[in-house]
C-alpha cells in the first residue's frame, strides 16, 4: 500500500495528495469542536479522518472532515465525564447514529464546506504568520 497507510475494505489506498489531505484535515482539529469554538490542542488526542458516504460509499479521500474520539467514535476525551456530561456538552457522535449526528452538526455538504474554511482560514493565517503579517 502507499506510504504504508492501509485501505478500509473495497476503497483504493489514497495517493500523495490525498495523504497531504487528509493530514491536515487531521492536524487543524475536530470539525464539531471548531463549530462551538473549542480551540485544537495539538498535544491532545489525534483527530481521525471520517470519510463521507454516498449510497452507503466511501466518497473518496478528499470527502472527509475531522472528527475528534468523541465525535467520532462516541468515546469519552474529558476525564471525569460522564458518557451523558459529553454528549451534553460536546453534542452528538455519529457513533450513535448519523440521523441524531446530522440534526446536530448539518448536512455531509455542509460540515464539507466548513472543513474547506477552517483549511484555508488556516492556511491564510500560517502565510500571513510566515510574511510577519499576523
Amino acid at each position: 500500500m502507499a506510504l504504508g497507510v492501509l485501505s478500509m475494505k473495497g476503497s483504493k489506498p489514497p495517493i500523495a495528495e490525498e495523504l497531504a489531505h487528509m493530514l491536515a484535515v487531521k492536524t487543524h482539529g475536530c470539525l464539531c469542536c471548531w463549530i462551538m469554538g473549542y480551540p485544537h490542542d495539538p498535544d491532545g488526542p489525534m483527530v481521525e479522518a471520517h470519510h463521507l458516504l454516498s449510497g452507503g460509499r466511501r466518497r473518496g479521500h478528499r470527502y472527509v472532515v475531522g472528527l475528534c474520539q468523541w465525535h467520532h467514535r462516541g468515546q469519552p476525551t474529558m476525564e471525569g465525564w460522564t458518557m451523558a456530561q459529553h454528549r451534553q456538552r460536546l453534542g452528538s457522535a455519529l457513533s450513535e447514529g448519523s440521523v441524531p449526528f446530522r440534526e446536530c452538526w448539518g448536512s455531509d455538504a455542509w460540515l464539507l464546506e466548513q472543513q474547506g474554511k477552517v483549511l484555508r482560514d488556516k492556511w491564510l493565517q500560517d502565510y500571513r504568520a510566515l510574511l510577519g503579517d499576523a
